[in-house]
């Protein structure tokens, strides 16, 4: 489960033997890329470009070409940072981390449409007012109202008003957490204090949307977007094909204005340094469902670039197959900002609870999980393991940090006696009272999930510990983790903030019943993730980070399993992917080098 849709890894078909020979039969390409035109194979196709009504992370990548949002995250920095792009600055913080002021940047224009009167019309500071509104519009029904709930000063009760009226949240009614000071300047009030708030500024759900557009289109907005970003679409065919042509009224923006002064610092020589952004006059992306037939599309020249779903297609032990390598195709890996963990319900009469016993139960499981067995056979060799929960280049993240619960059988079958619980006769360990000792875990009933299940029962008889797997639907699976109503159970969790706080948040005593699926209550934990939420990032907030870690590897709710980089691969001469932390593909930071030689024909 991940709270942001993030790309899912495919599990391998049983057809893996005869599409790698089907590969490998297909002939070397030299089909010729026309100038400045970049075809893109993407994992699925977006069914709507609406920023309030998107759901995937594919739809949101795309969307970051055609709108703007106030802010932008530097590609390059990690831990990452926002650098302005529709606002003229960095926003203005009040001391409690409550009130941001923002200034629109003047001169950026939506594209000409019947509702601005054929023309075009400038973005002002009332477009971000209004994206904010249609977040929590009930009879939009957002997929990121989740974002924003509870958040904005006045905002959710201007919501429950309209809610309770069956009608659409008033857009015209003053609202003090949304206030317009002039046509270029936004103040935007917190309910609480959130130095993290930026980040979301920098987001393609709370891009500048003009009203007047989505009046005159109504539903058929999301296949009919107008923003102000580098790219219009020129056609589009839900789940199935999206055409972008360069925006030529798009402002002057190069490579180094999506940079920090020390991101420009760091990269003096790279490839898109000095480029004029957009830099293609035409971004195509299409989805094909079977990932063996993408791959024959690249090397067919019929696609630049393609995430690779399926590393085994492409990859063995970590490394390109040298027969793509011949062809001239290239792997790129970004790390992906994404955790996955292994968790327990503390409400479980097996595994939960604060008793020493339960505890060192918790813990010795966890020791018997072997990361590099884990990256070795579930993920191809294309895995790093995580030694905490918040993942490397994400603010909280503890340079230096071990995990404590790291694999090692020994230790984790000498904890087990320590506390009670013997082997049987039959080799099965037993509760400390001598009663049986079952673990019982939830899992859906996708492939990977089973794939999982399957690794964690061969962890589990390390031990002698005897594990029941219970299979659901991901919807049920959900609907329990929500209630805690689980033993043990594997989750992924995205980050649509890249801030340690947005993912350890689920450890809050305070989130019970919400997002907290564990039901983990610490009143130590607790009161550090509470001052971390209001400390800017420095050598403090890291060490409040140190606590929250330590406090978890202590008790054992949950621990990081590896996961895999984010794969792509490309023909030559293209240039990126340099996506974000929360875009997978950033489309203004693409590029194509006409220069590069082409695949000869074999």
């Amino acid at each position: 489960m991940t709270k942001y849709h993030a790309i899912e890894r495919l599990a391998g078909s049983g057809a893996l033997a005869i599409a790698l020979a089907t590969c490998a039969a297909a002939p070397a390409a030299g089909a010729e890329r026309p100038p400045g035109v970049l075809r893109v194979g993407m994992p699925l196709v977006a069914e709507t470009l609406d920023p309030a009504r998107a759901d995937n992370a594919q739809a949101f990548s795309v969307m970051a070409g055609i709108y703007d949002t106030l802010y932008v995250l530097d590609p390059v920095a990690r831990p990452t940072a926002i650098v302005p792009s529709a606002a003229a600055a960095l926003p203005e913080v009040s001391a409690d981390f409550r009130t941001f002021t923002v200034r629109v940047r003047p001169g950026i224009f939506f594209t000409a449409h019947p509702g601005f009167g054929g023309k075009p019309r400038e973005l002002t500071a009332a477009d971000f007012a209004y994206a904010f509104r249609r977040v929590l519009d009930p009879k939009i029904r957002s997929p990121a109202v989740f974002l924003l709930e509870g958040k904005i000063e006045g905002l959710d009760s201007l919501a429950k008003r309209a809610q309770g009226a069956g009608h659409a949240i008033d857009y015209d009614v003053p609202l003090s957490g949304l206030m317009l000071v002039d046509r270029y300047t936004l103040r935007i009030r917190l309910n609480a204090p959130d130095p993290t708030f930026p980040f979301l500024l920098a987001n393609p759900f709370l891009a500048g949307v003009a009203r007047e557009v989505v009046d005159v289109e109504g539903e058929r907005y999301g296949q009919r977007p107008v923003g102000t970003g580098g790219f219009m679409v020129a056609a589009f065919t839900p789940g199935q094909r999206i055409t972008l042509v360069r925006n030529p009224a798009f402002r002057s923006m190069h490579w180094e204005d999506l940079l920090t002064p020390a991101s420009r610092a760091a990269q003096p020589a790279h490839p898109m340094r000095g480029r004029k952004l957009p830099a293609l006059e035409r971004i195509e992306l299409s989805h094909t469902p079977e990932t063996s037939a993408e791959l024959l599309a690249l090397r067919a020249g019929e696609v630049d670039l393609i995430y690779l779903s399926q590393p085994e297609l492409a990859m063995r032990n970590g490394r390109l197959d040298d027969e793509l390598v011949r062809d001239g195709l290239a792997l790129v890996r970004d790390p992906a900002p994404i955790a996955l963990m292994s968790m327990f319900s503390m409400r479980d009469p097996v595994v939960g609870g604060g008793a020493p016993a339960k505890i060192a139960l918790r813990r010795a499981i966890h020791m018997a999980f072997d990361d590099d067995e884990w990256i070795r056979v579930l993920d191809g060799g294309i895995s790093s393991v995580r030694e905490q929960l918040v993942p490397p280049g994400i603010e909280g993240h503890v340079t230096g940090y071990r995990n404590p619960n790291s694999y090692n059988p020994t230790a984790a079958n000498a904890l087990l006696d320590r506390f009670g619980y013997k082997r049987g006769p039959d080799g099965n360990r037993r509760n400390p009272d001598g009663s049986a000792l079952t673990v019982n875990v939830l899992a859906d009933t996708s492939s990977q999930a089973r794939k999982r299940a399957e690794f964690t029962r061969r962890m589990l008889e390390r031990l002698g510990i005897r594990a029941a797997f219970e299979f659901v639907t991901k919807a049920e699976n959900l609907k329990r983790m929500l209630n805690c109503r689980f033993g043990m159970a594997i989750m992924d969790y995205g980050f649509e903030v890249p801030d340690g706080t947005n993912l350890l948040i689920i450890f809050y005593g305070k989130s019970i019943g919400s997002m907290n699926m564990n039901c983990y209550a610490d009143a130590e934990f607790d009161a550090a993730f509470a001052k971390a939420l209001t400390t800017p990032p420095g050598p403090a907030r890291t060490e409040l980070f140190r606590t929250m870690q330590s406090r978890l590897d202590a008790y054992g709710p949950a621990r990081p399993l590896p996961f895999g980089d984010l794969l792509f691969l490309k023909r030559p001469g293209v240039v990126g992917p340099f996506g974000t932390l929360n875009d997978w593909l950033q489309l203004l930071t693409l590029a194509v080098d006409s220069s590069a030689a082409p695949t000869q024909k074999r």
